[in-house]
């Protein structure tokens, strides 16, 4: 699906595309459900509709995450911590984000990938998160680092929860040019058409 090369640039439709490339070649029934799954929920979490994710058409009642973050993991439980976890993702503005490269495989027990992940990020969220002192508040920043990430579904392909799970002496932080910022208003624009089509599919 992928290779190490990394592109130059991030472009936020780059994973979804490539997720959409491994549906196509995906047959098994049961995985390409999940797969559907998958990529109509990172759609809507890249789009920052986070209120529309934790639903019963795409989750069991009561997810459970594990996510980590720069050597700290959030345990959460219930449909209401997980929709604060989104909620407070889009109000921060990072929610743009994705792989630069990523190895994906599909089993009966969900979908597992392993990625050089990046996040666009303030750089006033950097200093209020305490991840660098220095960086330009009225800036932009890729936020890079290693990601493992394991998602379970139900055998009917209804997400059960995460596990994510960040190498924590992995990232690093490139200051932005203007142009190379995608904002979550660009990020929705751009990813419309593909959430379309994983609505209608």
């Amino acid at each position: 699906m992928t290779s190490p090369d990394i592109p130059p640039r991030f472009d936020v439709t780059h994973w979804p595309l490539r997720v959409e490339e491994y549906l196509r070649k995906t047959e098994n029934p049961l995985h390409r459900a999940m797969l559907k799954n998958y990529y109509r929920h990172l759609l809507l979490e890249l789009s920052g509709y986070w209120d529309q994710i934790i639903v019963p058409e795409l989750t069991i009642e009561q997810p459970a995450y594990r996510v980590s973050d720069h050597g700290t993991v959030a345990v959460l439980n219930g449909k209401e911590a997980v929709e604060e976890f989104y909620r407070e993702t889009y109000e921060a503005r990072v929610n743009v984000m994705g792989a630069r490269t990523m190895n994906m495989c599909v089993e009966d027990f969900g979908v597992t990938t392993e990625a050089y992940w990046a996040h666009v990020v303030p750089g006033q969220y950097l200093i209020d998160q305490g991840h660098v002192a220095d960086a330009d508040p009225d800036a932009h920043y890729l936020m890079n680092y290693n990601i493992f990430q394991v998602f379970a579904y139900t055998t009917d392909a209804k997400l059960i929860g995460e596990r994510i799970y960040a190498d924590a002496a992995s990232y690093s932080y490139e200051k932005l040019a203007p142009e190379d910022v995608v904002t979550p208003e660009q990020a929705r624009a751009a990813l419309a058409p593909l959430l379309e089509r994983a609505t209608l599919d």
